[in-house]
């Protein structure tokens, strides 16, 4: 393990692209509650803040096709274009005041960042030994846990010092900073399968690989259905905290905060074990203790429990998202890294887009606890159904048919 940590960490070209990764994850969170503070003061509309969110989240629905982008272009010349337009999209943020420009602002950012996600990942391989896949998307993924954690915090603290406009700017800078990162890290073409044949005709050959490919396309399946499940019980964190516990507004910021530093934990656990862990039994391993950990939130009498449950749910969340990531860099070919990483995204914006108003329907008509109780149910066949798909797909191949 020393001599694995040893070659990742004097990899000049990984630090370099974790560097600039958190950076950028810590200037997101930042800037992101600078948004909602700003929407907040231009109308005092909890709906203008959901109509931001909602801006932010539609361009995932296009992500397949910024998939292609990433299978077809250089990818270090994608991840530089997608961090300066983001630069100057927030940029924009600091003068404009009308909400539909921002709202429009916010939509365009969410589209570089829809092209940006699935090519870095995409990209990993190509930057880290296959050996060190694993830590590496540890390390990025605990560095990602962490700036949820801390970065709306000091979000708050910045936007009371400076404002939101000195916040914007200070995104600005960290998509800047990485940008110049990635640049100085060299990156090879993706490889191609025949000849390019335009992007709707490539788009299909993406999802023909993957309904052929039975662990990715299981993963895929498996994102969507595990977000669906789990994001139920988001609607649910504040009323059980100050309707349930009584814990008021700390209490809630606490029962965020421990989710974040769970997946801290997870990340951290998958970087220390690295490979000694068998990737797909840990998948499913990570998922039902998930499940058990949402439905005993639910069940708590106590709301130093509930804490601990969520946070065990958080290291779950982190060590699942290390495990599916290490799982498709290795399994899928370079040439659909970018299509199916894509899916993947997609699969956790329609996941999300479904699961939030759902769960505020739950909770209206059940309550917090049984929101979290019914939450952890579906998680835990959220991983059956997975199973079922690798199995069904497994025999059918055995088959031939």
């Amino acid at each position: 393990m020393s001599s694995t940590q040893n070659s990742l960490l004097g990899n000049a070209r990984f630090m370099q692209l974790w560097a600039g990764q958190a950076i950028s994850f810590v200037g997101d969170a930042v800037s992101m509650v600078a948004l909602v503070i700003l929407v907040v003061q231009l109308t005092g509309s909890a709906s203008a803040v959901g109509g931001a969110l909602v801006a932010r989240l539609l361009p995932t629905f296009a992500s397949p096709l910024f998939g292609v982008l990433a299978d077809r272009f250089d990818r270090r010349v994608v991840l530089v274009a997608s961090d300066l337009v983001r630069a100057t999209l927030v940029l924009g943020l600091v003068f404009v005041r009308d909400l539909v420009l921002i709202y429009g602002l916010i939509f365009l950012m969410g589209f570089a960042r829809t092209l940006f996600n699935p090519t870095i990942r995409a990209a990993f391989p190509s930057v880290v030994g296959e050996g060190d896949l694993t830590r590496a998307n540890s390390l990025i993924g605990g560095t990602f846990s962490a700036s949820v954690t801390v970065g709306p915090a000091l979000g708050g603290l910045l936007v009371a010092a400076v404002g939101v406009s000195g916040a914007f700017l200070l995104d600005a800078a960290t998509y800047l900073i990485s940008a110049g990162l990635l640049s100085r890290i060299p990156l090879p073409r993706p490889q191609q399968v025949g000849e390019e044949v335009g992007v709707l005709r490539e788009l299909r050959s993406g999802f023909s690989y993957l309904a052929g490919a039975r662990v990715p396309l299981a993963v895929m399946i498996g994102a969507f259905l595990t977000v669906l499940a789990t994001d139920l019980a988001t609607p649910a964190e504040v009323f059980l905290a100050k309707g349930t516990f009584g814990a008021g507004d700390v209490g809630y910021g606490l029962l965020v905060s421990v989710w974040g530093g769970g997946m801290v934990l997870g990340s951290a656990l998958m970087a220390v074990l690295g490979d000694r862990l068998r990737l797909l039994p840990t998948y499913f391993l990570g998922i039902f203790v998930w499940a058990l950990a949402l439905a005993g939130t639910g069940l708590s009498p106590t709301f130093v429990l509930a804490l601990g449950m969520l946070a065990i749910a958080g290291a779950a969340n982190g060590l699942d998202n290390v495990v599916t990531d290490t799982i498709l860099q290795r399994q899928v070919p370079d040439a659909f890294l970018g299509r199916v990483f894509s899916v993947k995204y997609l699969g956790y914006g329609a996941g999300e887009a479904l699961a939030y108003p759902a769960g505020g329907v739950l909770v209206d008509q059940l309550g917090p606890r049984a929101t979290f109780l019914l939450a952890g149910i579906m998680t835990a066949a959220a991983a059956l159904v997975v199973l079922l798909v690798l199995v069904s797909v497994s025999a059918r191949d055995v088959s031939g048919k």
